[in-house]
């Protein structure tokens, strides 16, 4: 009888401790940053087209979709309407798109941005540091979902329809969480 109530103690703390153990490592992972899923977004703070400096974390409180582009790069070109459609179709529940574009030059991008009146925030990476030391995905566009703490739920690659319904219903579930 005092071997079972020892094996029974035993399983308990072991149990205890377990979990412990398994909550510490979860918020020990997510408390770091990096390009993971689960983890905090690199910090960025740069410029965008009016000379504002915006930085990732001011936006914490909003679900944000970072995405890196190129006016060089044609898929990233053909993805924004569908996403400048996204951004207004969401913006009034919290919604915030945030894209970096690593063009050398801003004539380009202002170009393309007043042409097609993209109405969300376009930030300026020109010397491309922050792209290529913290986020540096293999191939653009390379898109981040981040929840309401900046935390990265999703990761695209590579030209999205935005506004399709299913992509649209993906975010409302992530603005839903408090």
């Amino acid at each position: 009888m005092q071997l079972r109530h020892f094996f029974i103690t035993l399983s308990i703390i072991s149990l205890f401790f377990l979990s412990f153990s398994l909550n510490a490592h979860a918020a020990r992972r997510v408390s770091e940053t990096g390009t993971e899923l689960g983890r905090y977004a690199p910090p960025i703070t740069l410029a965008d087209l009016t000379g504002r400096t915006i930085s990732l974390e001011s936006l914490r409180g909003q679900v944000v979709l970072l995405n890196f582009w190129s006016s060089l790069c044609s898929p990233c070109k053909a993805e924004m309407p569908s996403m400048n459609r996204l951004y207004e179709a969401l913006k009034e529940k919290g919604f915030q798109v945030v894209t970096v574009a690593i063009d050398s030059s801003d004539g380009p991008v202002r170009e393309f941005a007043a042409k097609n009146n993209i109405a969300f925030t376009i930030l300026l990476d020109r010397g491309k540091e922050v792209f290529s030391e913290e986020y540096a995905a293999p191939s653009l566009p390379a898109t981040y979902l981040l929840d309401r703490n900046g935390v990265i739920v999703e990761k695209f690659s590579g030209l999205q329809v935005w506004d399709a319904p299913e992509m649209k219903n993906r975010l409302l579930l992530v603005l839903a969480k408090r």
